[in-house]
């Protein structure tokens, strides 16, 4: 093909060469024209997702009342939004205002909440004001179900890690908050094992030593594995200081004793609220040795005072019922 083209005389091949460039010149242009439509084609994306995105009371009334439906074809709307810009833009302009039109639908859609507070702060930079709106929908979520650990659990976190400060005492502040909503995600229902050995790290971390000894103490009340138990001896053991972690270990292995001796069909933490305490008890008294006293009591008072008032004439009593049963209502 070269030999061919440069076998050609030399007019034939400036006019291939102009051909060629004005090609390119072509193709460059219609490029530009091409990026230029896909803009406009975006505003008016954007404009549409606007129109198309009605307040809370018009969507209940276009699906007749069924707002759970509402908020789940909303939902499928919501991640599709959120994916398309995710792998272009990364632009979330409506996203907030998809996700509380959801959850103004279906306070109770568990998933959207985390999922929002997730990808609000993941999908964008990480700034305070993200993590914020982030934590917003967290809260939302521990206010209707503040049983759930999963909750206070993500807040926890992003005080930790994510809420940054060139201020030390404020970076101080935000860690101790972090720490305090990882408590209090350790001490719900359904709770992870591995959140109360966390909260006791963090604490450790935080210079907190008699806390974080607390917690080690309770985690090793409330299992009975032999693995568990060592390492958090010897954790207890790193703290240092007046702290025996084996006398610790010892009385958790005599609690297990005890709780198999005594209330051996007891699930461990029911145990540990039923147990009876340490040291004398009170005896039980019979119910049989106390009639005496109930009798001894009523000889004293002797016969009831009444007043004066002439005793009831048999059968009065049973005349007065018969009156009201036929007395109208």
């Amino acid at each position: 093909m070269l030999s061919y083209l440069t076998g050609l005389p030399h007019v034939a091949r400036y006019a291939l060469g102009a051909l060629a460039f004005a090609t390119l010149l072509v193709h460059n242009r219609l490029a530009l024209v091409s990026a230029r439509v896909e803009r406009s084609n975006s505003v008016v994306i954007e404009t549409a997702e606007l129109l198309y995105v009605p307040r809370k009371e018009m969507t209940s009334a276009l699906f007749l009342g069924y707002d759970q439906a509402a908020a789940d074809i909303t939902w499928l709307r919501t991640t599709e939004y959120f994916g398309r810009h995710f792998i272009g833009d990364r632009q979330y302009a409506w996203l907030e205002h998809f996700v509380d039109l959801i959850l103004e639908l279906d306070p109770r859609f568990r998933r959207v909440y985390h999922w929002a507070g997730t990808n609000v702060l993941y999908g964008r930079r990480f700034t305070n004001a993200n993590v914020e709106l982030s934590n917003r929908y967290y809260l939302k979520a521990l206010e209707q179900f503040p049983t759930d650990w999963e909750a206070p659990y993500r807040l926890g976190m992003n005080y930790y890690v994510e809420m940054t400060s060139p201020d030390p005492d404020e970076r101080a502040r935000f860690r101790e908050t972090g720490v305090q909503y990882l408590e209090m995600a350790a001490n719900m229902p359904n709770a992870p094992d591995f959140l109360g050995r966390l909260v006791a790290s963090l604490y450790r971390n935080l210079g907190k030593d008699e806390v974080a000894l607390q917690y080690y103490i309770e985690l090793m009340a409330e299992t009975d594995d032999p693995a568990k138990r060592e390492a958090l001896r010897e954790r207890m053991a790193q703290l240092g200081g007046a702290v025996d972690a084996d006398a610790i270990a010892a009385a958790a292995a005599a609690d297990d004793k005890r709780h198999k001796r005594t209330f051996p069909y007891a699930p461990r933490g029911l145990f540990l609220l039923v147990d009876r305490p340490d040291g004398d008890a009170v005896p039980d008294v019979s119910w049989r040795s106390l009639l005496p006293i109930f009798e001894a009591e009523a000889q004293r008072a002797g016969p009831a005072d009444d007043g004066g008032a002439p005793s009831p004439t048999p059968g009065a009593d049973d005349a007065a019922r018969a009156q009201r049963a036929e007395a109208p209502r």
